[in-house]
């Protein structure tokens, strides 16, 4: 790591320069200094030169001695006199953050810079066109204005420096008492006033848009539209100075598109953020176990319909690459009983794919018979498929989604028979059970993380788990009868897996959690909550007429 001097327009600027390559010079916002940058740094400088500095009044760089030196004029001139010093024959990318992202928009100049990438800064000019127009979007309005409380807050004399002299305070924002002092001046400089009339940028912009952002509303990420010839956004989870505090996540973001602007291949995710492509499922990557037949097939084959690239995973490879190549997709071989296996599949399709926005944990298998005739080898076979599978899928895919802080969902396949009790389903009842508990414990865990959980709880859905049903305490011949009558009931009920299939894109794109699919399932939820008696004795009447 280097540290220099570069004089800016009028003050003396600190500035930090580490690794080699391309060069990228990341701004602060307030009041932070150049150290707000520190884990992302670490994490660019193998591959890029990154260039850090203190906005002047902040950190090591000099102060202007009157308010007028904070104008954005003056920030500006900063920033070129940087930009020249570190790369006087070569554009370089820009990335700014709060103040830092404020202070870019004016000056984007394609001889000066490749590429900007804004977090949590809107153009100020960006605004003022968009607040003009307040009587269309009066709410939209209103709510930013809330948000933007402090703005007001800041032009009040002394009171401000006074608060910001409380330590409790500069420790939650983790601010020395001279950038949350001198920073002020951004505010009351440039605020309120008349802001120059935005024109249109050329060069390629990034929007990275934190959902947990207390400060900057959503549709102050659109003003930003009209007006960037080509713009992505991308939304990553975590809250304003998501630089602390996701350093691993900016830096991915930062690096993807600066590769891709010096001519590499965009990967999946930053493709789909272009604007004006299209939304719903395009550009996602699903992965499906049980894809080889029934509810884990037709849900390829939707998911596939809404654009999604689907992965179609089965312990029937042959049926896995059926439904792959109808759907030009991929096939995977996998056991999901096996951890060790299931791990192992994760890591390779992270590499080979990337990480996938959408899991559906779906394949299971069916066992029947009253809880004394059904064997501890049956309970181990249907534990180890219908839970466990379950559970192994998820650990071994959600760490790497959870890690990407960009969203996405998961699908369990739980049943009817996870809340409506019957005699006859003891073993599978308590899977369904299971996996339906679970995915209720994860909805709450997953929040934070962006991404929603479904639980998909089918009734009397006519697919072949019906003839590949173990029947227990029964002779091969018994149970041969036994699933020809349950696959022949089944196919007279009508109901396909297609029906469900569409019951789980409408369930990814509401983010709904329970989902009871089938009239019979849906009137099973109703009773088990309602008139749980009255629905248990209707369990055990049709668990006596399925025995008879």
């Amino acid at each position: 790591m280097g540290r220099r001097w570069v004089d800016g327009a009028g003050v003396r600027l600190s500035v930090v320069v580490e690794g080699e390559g391309p060069a990228v010079i990341l701004v602060h916002g307030y009041p932070d200094n150049l150290s707000v940058w520190d884990g992302v740094a670490e994490r660019l400088r193998g591959r890029f030169r990154v260039v850090r500095y203190d906005v002047r009044g902040h950190g090591g760089s000099e102060a202007p001695r009157e308010r007028s030196g904070y104008r954005l004029e003056e920030l500006w001139g900063d920033l070129r006199a940087v930009k020249e010093a570190v790369s006087p024959d070569e554009p370089v990318h820009l990335v700014g953050h709060d103040w830092g992202s404020i202070q870019g928009w004016g000056a984007l100049d394609p001889a000066l810079f490749k590429s900007y990438t804004s977090i949590s800064g809107p153009d100020l000019g960006h605004i003022g066109v968009w607040t003009s127009a307040w009587k269309r979007r009066p709410l939209s309005v209103l709510r930013q204005a809330l948000h933007s409380w402090y703005i007001l807050a800041f032009q009040l004399p002394v009171i401000p420096e006074l608060i910001w002299r409380v330590p409790g305070l500069r420790k939650r924002f983790h601010a020395a008492y001279r950038d949350a002092r001198n920073g002020i001046q951004l505010y009351r400089a440039n605020m309120p006033a008349t802001p120059r009339h935005p024109t249109k940028i050329t060069i390629p912009v990034q929007l990275i848009a934190p959902t947990q952002d207390p400060y900057v509303t959503r549709p102050l990420l659109d003003v930003a539209d009209p007006w960037c010839e080509r713009l992505w956004r991308r939304e990553l989870v975590a809250g304003h100075w998501a630089p602390r505090t996701h350093p691993d996540a900016v830096a991915r973001l930062i690096a993807q598109f600066a590769d891709h602007v010096d001519g590499g291949t965009p990967p999946r995710e930053l493709a789909r953020a272009r604007r004006g492509t299209p939304n719903g499922m395009a550009g996602q990557l699903a992965l499906v176990t049980g894809a080889g037949s029934g509810i884990g097939r037709e849900t390829a084959r939707a998911l596939a319909g809404a654009g999604a690239e689907v992965l179609c995973v089965d312990i029937d490879f042959a049926a896995a690459e059926r439904t792959a190549k109808e759907i030009k997709g991929a096939a995977y071989q996998l056991d999901v009983a096996d951890g060790t296996a299931t791990e192992r599949l994760a890591r390779h399709v992270n590499d080979e794919h990337g990480v996938p926005d959408l899991v559906m944990a779906n394949a299971g298998i069916g066992i029947s018979g009253t809880f004394l005739e059904t064997s501890a080898d049956d309970w181990q076979k249907v534990l180890d498929v219908n839970l466990w599978g379950v559970i192994h899928t998820l650990r071994a895919f959600l760490p790497g989604m959870v890690e990407r802080r960009e969203g996405g969902h998961v699908v369990i396949t739980s049943s009817a028979a996870g809340y409506f009790a019957t005699p006859g389903l003891p073993a599978y009842s308590t899977t369904k059970a299971g996996v339906l508990m679970l995915a209720q414990c994860l909805a709450g865990e997953l929040r934070e993380a962006g991404i929603g959980v479904s639980a998909i709880c089918p009734g009397f859905v006519h697919t072949n788990i019906t003839a590949t049903t173990r029947f227990a305490a029964t002779t091969p011949a018994e149970e041969k009868a036994l699933q020809e009558r349950a696959f022949h009931m089944y196919e007279k009920r009508g109901y396909g897996p297609d029906k469900v299939a569409k019951a789980v894109v409408r369930a990814i794109q509401e983010n709904r959690l329970v989902v009871p699919v089938t009239p019979e399932a849906r009137a099973g939820a109703f009773g088990a909550r309602y008139a749980p008696a009255t629905t248990r004795a209707i369990g055990r009447w049709l668990g006596a007429q399925a025995r008879k």
